[in-house]
């Protein structure tokens, strides 16, 4: 019988499952964020818990079909990759399911775009302006609006839909990293290769959300990897440029070497060609 699972697997996430789980700060993280949505949902505007019926046929269709993303859907609202992304252990897709997230509200030098001025704050984009002026009026810093999501389903047509968690505006830096669709690589080996950095992002920067994207961004007609870091007003709006500060130092020390291991990997490549 063929076996037919609710959510697709990620290929390869062996990679990325073997780094979280010889981190035991990641594996706190991870545990600490299931056992926050497990039947409770305190502050998160989500589906009730399952009722017992509800339970007892999730509990049973997962071990009939091996999909213990639609269990744990079930229980806690989150799929395996929603716990992880709510653990900050791993990005969010850009514009994941079609949603546009995050939304970028400014253009490229700094200046508010029409369609937003009603839906910001003059006073939350002038605090944003003087911090990219201060800076140095730098490429590809925006404000931005974004959210953390999980997934449920109604057990009608058994069609995830995507759950809002909580919105926020903030600072929004999308920095460029190696192609890994040129490197064949999965997205499961992809979230492993930008792991460590991260990890530092979110243990300097607790709770900034990381975006990523494959062979997203697009420059003189060249496809790149792109990721961002998006630092929510609610927590980084003080000490802002300091933060902002903070998250360059460290794409620009992982990003570095993050491209001579690459550029060290295709010359070795080269050379014993």
């Amino acid at each position: 019988m063929e076996e037919k699972t609710l959510f697709p697997r990620e290929e390869k996430s062996e990679i990325l499952f073997k780094k979280i789980s010889e981190d035991k700060w990641a594996c706190e993280k991870l545990m600490e964020t299931f056992c926050s949505y497990l039947f409770s949902n305190d502050g998160v505007d989500l589906p009730d818990s399952p009722s017992s019926t509800e339970f007892a046929q999730a509990l049973f269709n997962s071990y009939r079909n091996r999909d213990l993303s639609a269990f744990l859907m079930a229980i806690c609202q989150n799929t395996v990759f929603d716990l992880l992304r709510n653990a900050f252990l791993i990005p969010y897709r850009f514009n994941a399911d079609g949603k546009q997230n995050p939304m970028i509200m400014t253009d490229e030098n700094g200046m508010l775009l029409p369609e937003y001025k009603r839906s910001i704050h003059e006073r939350e984009y002038r605090h944003f302006h003087e911090v990219y002026t201060d800076l140095g009026a730098p490429k590809n810093i925006f404000l931005a609006q974004a959210y953390r999501y999980s997934h449920s389903y109604t057990s009608d047509d058994m069609e995830p839909e995507q759950n809002i968690l909580e919105k926020n505006n903030g600072v929004l830096l999308i920095r460029e990293l190696p192609d890994t669709v040129k490197l064949k690589e999965t997205e499961a080996e992809a979230y492993s290769a930008v792991w460590d950095l991260m990890i530092e992002l979110e243990k300097n920067l607790p709770m900034a959300y990381v975006f990523y994207g494959q062979d997203s961004l697009v420059e003189h007609n060249e496809r790149y990897d792109e990721i961002g870091i998006f630092l929510p007003n609610s927590l980084f709006l003080k000490n802002l440029e300091r933060h902002v500060a903070k998250a360059e130092e460290i794409i620009y020390v992982r990003n570095y070497w993050c491209h001579e291991g690459r550029s060290s990997a295709v010359k070795a490549g080269n050379e014993s060609a």
